[in-house]
């Protein structure tokens, strides 16, 4: 079944065994771009969930290495493939990616994209087994790798404390979790039961398949329904959206750590999503309070006040959060954390420029438009829009953007509460 809007960025189509599929026909690509998206809730099994796309990469059963692998990418004219894990609101998700010529531009390569397609499905559905389960040394490895990666997060001292933040802001709640997993958790994952939590998961999880190029979208729906018919479990539910988070008393969290700069992390809910009516204020407000150079943030705390090296805010959509984060002397602690809040209490009370209001959309505009040649960025912000029941339409989003008044944002940022503040410090 397909979706016959001729302004929509996709065609969509309804496959067997619980699969979606998303096609975008643009004649600028060269390559075809496709994205599987397989779907669950962000539970326990989050690490497990994390490890199996960075085992599978490692080989198939017809290619059962990475170098069987290279060899055969080679021969389907250098295409390239990946995977990685990302976390959508309390739902996570492994990513398997496909990056392909498109055969209409080499003469005598009949059915590439063909092959590229049943390359992805054993890259996903056709692992290596050994004695029933992963391979050992596959999985050792990857292990190691995705301990390294963790780790590497912790270094970060600014993305360690953006996570040390939601951990204390979410917990008891799904999202505490990190899309990666656990450091703690890794050690006692053994290759069998990693291989019977893939063959549950993979098996009754929804699938998402996003198709970019110069292509005909009913050729991609025959080839994708050839390529992936196969029998699959009843499909498990996801969870639904998110619940609205009532906040209390502001949290204070003080964590101390060998750090140059001390890291001021404002933890805030607002519960507002894409598609809500108050979405494109609430993007114009984060514009506004610490998107770019121009921002509140950065002139008041950074400029103005020389209080921070870096001042910044961001919109956690999938989720309701927002975020301010400054890098800071610990000893301005308390005179960071009061302008920063007074930057959101003056949009709050319609305190917005027009030099501020003037750039903040020209800003958000010209990403807007940006995002229509940025493909894997357009594939992942339509995830988001469908997931939470919307559909994508930057047209129409410009045009809501253009109408935002300046009451709508104070409305907006009224809303939003303080939920938790986090310092890090030495």
């Amino acid at each position: 079944m397909t979706e016959n809007n001729q302004s929509a960025l996709f065609e969509r189509f309804e496959l067997d065994g619980s699969m979606s599929l998303s096609v975008n026909s643009n004649r600028k690509l060269k390559n075809i771009i496709v994205k599987m998206f397989v779907l669950a809730d962000l539970d326990e099994s989050y690490t497990s969930r994390s490890l199996v796309p960075m085992v599978l990469r490692r080989g198939t059963t017809r290619l059962p290495d990475m170098q069987a692998l290279r060899r055969y990418r080679e021969s389907l004219y250098g295409c390239t493939l990946g995977s990685s894990t990302i976390k959508v609101g309390e739902w996570q998700a492994a990513v398997f990616s496909l990056d392909i010529v498109n055969e209409a531009f080499l003469p005598g390569a009949e059915s590439l994209f063909e092959k590229g397609l049943e390359l992805l499905r054993e890259l996903i559905f056709d692992p290596l087994v050994e004695d029933g389960a992963f391979s050992a040394d596959y999985v050792a490895r990857e292990k190691d790798l995705l301990a390294t990666n963790i780790r590497s997060h912790i270094d970060n001292k600014d993305e360690y404390a953006v996570l040390r933040c939601t951990e204390e802001m979410c917990a008891g709640e799904p999202y505490r979790r990190h899309e990666m997993g656990s450091l703690d958790e890794i050690d006692g994952i053994e290759p069998g039961a990693l291989m019977d939590f893939y063959r549950d998961w993979s098996s009754s999880s929804p699938l998402a398949l996003y198709v970019c190029g110069d292509v005909d979208p009913e050729q991609v729906r025959e080839m994708a329904a050839a390529a992936f018919s196969f029998e699959r479990s009843e499909p498990k539910s996801l969870s639904a959206l998110p619940a609205a988070v009532e906040v209390g008393q502001v949290r204070e969290v003080r964590e101390q750590f060998e750090v140059n700069q001390a890291k001021l992390v404002l933890g805030f809910r607002h519960g507002i999503c894409p598609g809500d009516d108050a979405y494109e204020a609430l993007l114009l407000l984060n514009t506004i309070l610490g998107g770019f150079s121009h921002s509140k943030l950065f002139q008041n705390v950074r400029e103005k006040a020389s209080l921070a090296y870096s001042a910044r805010s961001w919109v956690e959509r999938t989720k309701g959060l927002l975020y301010m984060s400054c890098g800071i002397a610990t000893e301005n602690y308390e005179q960071a954390l009061e302008i920063s809040l007074a930057q959101l209490d003056a949009i709050s009370e319609g305190e917005i420029s027009d030099g501020e209001f003037d750039a903040s959309l020209k800003t958000i505009l010209n990403q807007n438009r940006m995002l229509e040649d940025n493909f894997p960025a357009l594939v992942a912000s339509d995830f988001i829009w469908r997931l939470h029941g919307g559909e994508l339409d930057l047209a129409g989003l410009r045009e809501r953007l253009e109408r935002v008044s300046r009451d709508e944002i104070a409305a907006a940022a009224a809303t939003i509460r303080h939920d938790t503040t986090y310092f890090l410090h030495s």
